[in-house]
């Protein structure tokens, strides 16, 4: 277990709040619906999904609103998202968060990559949307004894605490107004005929199946990282060990915003903004 374990739970709640590349007032209404863009294969893609890509049973979502009475700002090209990205999180979510948690290049690509692979065994490090996490591991008690120490949640304090304070209607008509963005990423990987908006639900579903552990959780090392030593809670995936090593207080907090958040993206087309 190294030290770079919290950062994809980061990047399923912020799965919304990259795409706000023009800010605009929870007050305004919503902009016209966007038809998803053709599936676009690079010549070298930068990531490609390790599964073969199977028929999506499920429509495409319905993003469809009220129309506006001025028609939205254009969206950036994929490749050159980038700036518009950090800016307009730097503006929804601070400065610290954008310096500390995010990459500065393909950011979008890497957040699509990420979401896809927090179900599976491992992640991918070169598709890491966010630098490691500072501080090591720790664990007490002798070997052959050896628990998560309590202090090491302590660690995930500072994420938590921005994670907590996310609002997950407004990332969720952000993440409306620029899907066809996250959906090119995500055909770039190889998902033709998928969406990601199922994807991302299905995620969501998988992280919140993880089991919720009462006590001390016992650890080995066996080599250079720590492993679970019960052999079902190593054959979790990696985004489900997340939520074991953050500890059981921070898994709560975010198993909450999770949940508010699929709440928020599953009932995306029906929930209207204020006026």
């Amino acid at each position: 277990m190294d030290k770079r374990i919290l950062w994809p739970v980061l990047i399923v709640v912020l799965v919304g709040l990259v795409a706000i590349f023009y800010p605009r007032k929870a007050t305004e209404p919503p902009p016209e619906a966007v038809e998803l863009p053709a599936r676009v294969v690079p010549e070298t893609p930068e990531y490609v999904s390790p599964l073969e890509p199977e028929p999506d049973p499920e429509p495409a979502p319905d993003f469809a609103a009220q129309a506006p009475p001025e028609p939205a700002p254009p969206l950036p090209a994929l490749d050159e998202s980038d700036p518009e990205a950090r800016a307009a999180l730097a503006t929804a979510a601070g400065e610290t968060l954008v310096d500390e948690y995010l990459v500065e290049t393909g950011l979008i690509r890497k957040l699509v990559a990420t979401i896809d692979n927090l179900p599976r065994d491992t992640l991918w490090i070169e598709a890491r949307a966010v630098p490691p996490i500072d501080g090591r591991f720790l664990v007490r008690g002798a070997e052959g004894e050896r628990v998560i120490a309590p202090a090491n949640s302590a660690r995930y304090a500072a994420f938590v605490l921005l994670a907590d304070a996310v609002d997950s209607a407004a990332l969720a008509a952000a993440y409306r107004r620029h899907y066809p963005l996250l959906q090119q990423a995500f055909e770039e990987l190889g998902y033709g005929g998928r969406q990601f908006h199922n994807r991302v639900l299905e995620v969501i579903d998988h992280l919140l199946a993880t089991p919720e552990i009462q006590g001390p959780i016992r650890v080995e090392q066996p080599h250079v990282r720590y492993r679970f030593a019960d052999p079902d809670l190593e054959a979790l995936s990696s985004g489900q060990k997340i939520l074991l090593r953050v500890g059981a207080e921070n898994a709560t907090i975010l198993r909450a915003k999770l949940a508010e958040l699929r709440t928020a993206l599953e009932t995306l087309a029906a929930v209207p903004i204020e006026e």
